[in-house]
Parts: structure tokens; sequence; C-alpha cells
């Protein structure tokens, strides 16, 4: 566990001084300021365009950093044969990719903490507070870049980085419209595609749970006593996410194994 835990804290280490990264962050960070001007446009709608607006500008960066450093960091070791040093002290290949996945994961969590600095006195400034409801529309977010980080470092764990990207991205569009594509399956028009359609919304990681949705946006004006949306949708959630991420992370692990890096 000692060395999965050095590992992660090399991983996070050497990932947080990418300069891409604060890039990201930068571009995050703006989106969530910009929304207050936009706030402040609005009529009568400050706080839920501020909320609208920043909260969409979160998922999406923290999609992009997800996607950004879970396909370039194990690539870049491979490429620069880092990776040999390591694997031939005694450290198996399973507890190393664990341990870059914990650090990666650390990066997502730190680069999120950072835009909630900037976010939730935006919110509080236009009137607004810190509610269930934000605070549900952030674990999902969270969650769901777990899920991300995972799907890219198996991605990245047999193919090119430009290909892990386009993957990662095709996958996270598919799966954030993965409740559209059931419903084809139930369209009239569509009874002869009806098979394929159910096939890929059952194998596609259904992102669209994870979405801050209007919902979700709703909630933040809610009173404590209301919740609009149940905790065993919460749970079941978060579990389904991390079934995913288990199945992202055992599959890299087996091909891992299986790579030759001589």
């Amino acid at each position: 566990m000692s060395k999965i835990l050095s590992i992660a804290y090399n991983t996070y280490k050497e990932a947080i001084r990418d300069k891409i990264l604060y890039g990201f962050l930068f571009f995050a960070i703006f989106i969530i300021l910009f929304s207050l001007v936009l706030g402040e446009l609005s009529v009568n709608e400050q706080l839920r365009t501020t909320i609208d607006v920043g909260m969409a500008g979160i998922s999406i960066f923290t999609v992009l950093i997800s996607i950004f450093i879970g396909i370039n960091l194990l690539n870049q070791e491979i490429q620069k044969k880092t990776i040999y040093p390591v694997l031939s002290k005694p450290v198996s290949r399973e507890s190393y990719l664990l341990g870059k996945f914990l650090g990666l994961v650390m990066v997502v969590f730190v680069q999120l903490i950072l835009m909630l600095i900037v976010f939730v006195p935006l919110v509080i400034y236009q009137g607004g507070s810190f509610t269930f409801g934000l605070a549900t529309a952030l674990v999902l977010i969270f969650m769901e870049s777990i899920v991300i980080v995972s799907m890219a470092l198996f991605f990245t764990s047999f193919s090119s980085p430009l290909l892990s990207g386009l993957f990662c991205f095709g996958i996270f569009i598919a799966g954030r419209n993965a409740n559209l594509i059931g419903e084809l399956a139930n369209q009239k028009n569509m009874e002869s595609l009806a098979p394929v359609f159910k096939t890929v919304s059952i194998i596609l990681p259904n992102f669209y749970l994870f979405y801050p949705s209007g919902k979700i946006v709703e909630g933040a004006f809610a009173t404590v006593h209301s919740q609009f949306i149940s905790t065993d949708y919460l749970f079941n959630a978060i579990f389904y996410s991390l079934m995913m991420t288990c199945a992202f992370i055992l599959s890299s692990m087996l091909l891992l194994r299986r790579r030759d890096f001589i």
C-alpha cells in the first residue's frame, strides 16, 4: 500500500506541474467569472444564470482535465522510458497503474476545489447559498471525472494519445446521450434497429447520470428540507461510478500486464 501511495504522490507532483493543466483551469475560472456577467445582464434570473453557466463550465473543464491527464501522463512515461526504473523495482504493474490512477484523481480533486473557491463566492454574492443541490451536482461531477480518468488510462494502456483522446471524447459524448439512444429503440420507425440501440445504450457508460441538469440547478433554490433528487439516486450514481471505474482499471491492469515495454 505504501508503494501505491508513493506512486500516487509522485504522479500528483508531476501532473500538477503541467502548464496545459493551468490553461484548462484558467479558462474554467474565466467561464465561471463570465457567468456573473451573464447573470447581471439577465432580468430577474441572475442567480439561476450564474449557477447554470458556472456549473456547466465546471462540468466541461473537469471532463477536459480528466481526459487530458488520463491520456497524457502514462503515455509520456512510456515514451520517455521513465516507466522502466519503476517497474524494475519490486513494484507490480498493477500497483503502478493503481498509484497512477489515485494520483490523477487527486489532481482532478484539487482542480475542482480551485474552481469552487471562485464559484461559491459568486453564488453567495448573487444572494444564493451552498445548498444540497449544488453539493449533489459537485459530487456527481467528481464521480464522473473518476470514471473518465479510469477510461482514459484504459485506452492509453494500448493506444496512442491521439486515438485515446478521440475514443474518450467519443464515448463521453455518446454516454451523455445514452438515455436518448435508449429511447430511439422505442420509436416505431426504428424497430429494425431497436436491438442495436438497446445494446449500445447498455454497453456505453451512462454519463447522463452525472450531468448537472436543470433538476440539479433547481435544487440550488430549494429549501434545506426539500430534496429535489433522492438520496437513493445519488448513492446509485456513486455505486455505478465505482463499478465502471473498477471495470476500466481492472481491464487496464490486464492490458498493461500483457504489454511488452522492451
